[in-house]
């Protein structure tokens, strides 16, 4: 049986850009501070660790090289020590986390979303189906096991999709249809437009109306996170090619956008300055996802399969299939449980990380 209600902590904390231990270091301290407020579920941004990779957006090839090899280098093994102290953290403080990586296999980056449960073991692991435009330089295209983007915990079905996920009907539908109660809408970062750019990639259309229109459509709660930016943390992202003037998508330093949305749509949590580093709180009450439930169910008694029904393929497709014709294992199934006689150690930093 799920807990009903209970206390949800999300992350409007600037990352510690390209920069892996002291990114796994502040998350466990926001894992320490959300519990320690009564969280029994953190939920970070897109690609969180170690931030995102913005200078894609502003510098050409050439001048985005040495930001892509350290971006690579400060990427993240789902699988390797990093994770475990990680998962050692949520377990030692009794909180679930759905954590955003930039996940590293071998050579090949993959745009990643876990959830880690109050007793550290991996209950989903995913990667974003299709990297958006630029994104599509630096991050590869996941298989068909990751359209499992929901999962049955003790804090009811929580799912996750990355940011313009958010955009494809047909995924946002296969979404709610795994029965999604809450829902992770993971962010980077976003401001206002600029220029001639189309408004749709500032936080307006994304965390606001795209969030939004989820709530409404999936009747579920969603969590919006997202990455402020300061000063420093934009010349972390510019410092190859800021000699030529050059920015990227969405403007300057702020936009921050987190917020909470009720399975009606109705926002729950108070905004809050686009500057602010650290998190935001809300209560969650499953029962009120009836209430909105009872008017318009898309995947229930609001829905048509006689006319309008979706086709799914989630079987992992791999560059190597096994002779004996078994099926792939799926991401998820490579996790294992969490050893808790590996001692559990932090090597905590003093404060916030630097941007």
């Amino acid at each position: 049986m799920s807990i009903r209600q209970y206390k949800a902590a999300i992350s409007q904390a600037e990352p510690c850009w390209f920069d892996l231990e002291g990114a796994v270091n502040r998350t466990i301290e926001l894992i320490e501070e959300a519990a320690a407020n009564g969280a029994l579920l953190l939920a970070t941004s897109e690609v969180w660790i170690p931030g995102y990779p913005n200078f894609l957006w502003g510098g050409t090839y050439s001048e985005n090289i040495p930001l892509v090899q350290k971006y690579m280098k400060n990427s993240m093994t789902a699988h390797g020590p990093e994770m475990l102290r990680i998962r050692q953290a949520a377990a030692a403080n009794r909180i679930h986390v759905v954590l955003g990586f930039s996940e590293r296999v071998f050579s090949s980056l993959y745009l990643a979303q876990v959830l880690i449960d109050d007793e550290g073991d991996v209950l989903l692991h995913r990667r974003k189906i299709k990297p958006t435009h630029l994104e599509r330089t630096l991050f590869g295209d996941s298989t068909g096991d990751s359209l499992q983007t929901v999962v049955d915990t003790k804090l009811g079905k929580i799912g996750m999709l990355n940011c313009w996920e958010h955009f494809q009907p047909l995924l946002k539908y296969h979404t709610y249809a795994q029965n999604e109660q809450v829902h992770i809408a993971a962010w980077p970062y976003n401001g206002d437009a600029l220029g001639d750019e189309p408004w749709s990639v500032c936080n307006e259309a994304n965390e606001v109306t795209a969030s939004r229109m989820y709530a409404l459509e999936g009747q579920s709660f969603v969590l919006v996170t997202n990455q402020p930016i300061s000063e420093k943390g934009l010349a972390k992202n510019t410092e190859t090619h800021a000699s030529t003037g050059k920015s990227f998508s969405c403007g300057g330093a702020g936009g921050g956008a987190a917020k909470v949305y009720a399975p009606d749509g109705r926002q729950l949590t108070e905004s809050v300055d686009p500057s602010f580093d650290g998190l935001i709180y809300c209560d969650i009450d499953l029962d009120e996802i009836d209430k909105a439930k009872t008017l318009a169910d898309p995947v229930g008694h609001y829905s048509r399969p006689d006319l309008l029904r979706l086709v799914i393929d989630d079987v992992p497709k791999h560059y190597v299939e096994r002779a004996d014709g078994k099926p792939p294992a799926t991401l998820t199934s490579a996790f294992k449980p969490l050893d808790l006689n590996i001692s559990y150690h932090l090597s905590r930093r003093l404060g916030k990380c630097s941007p």
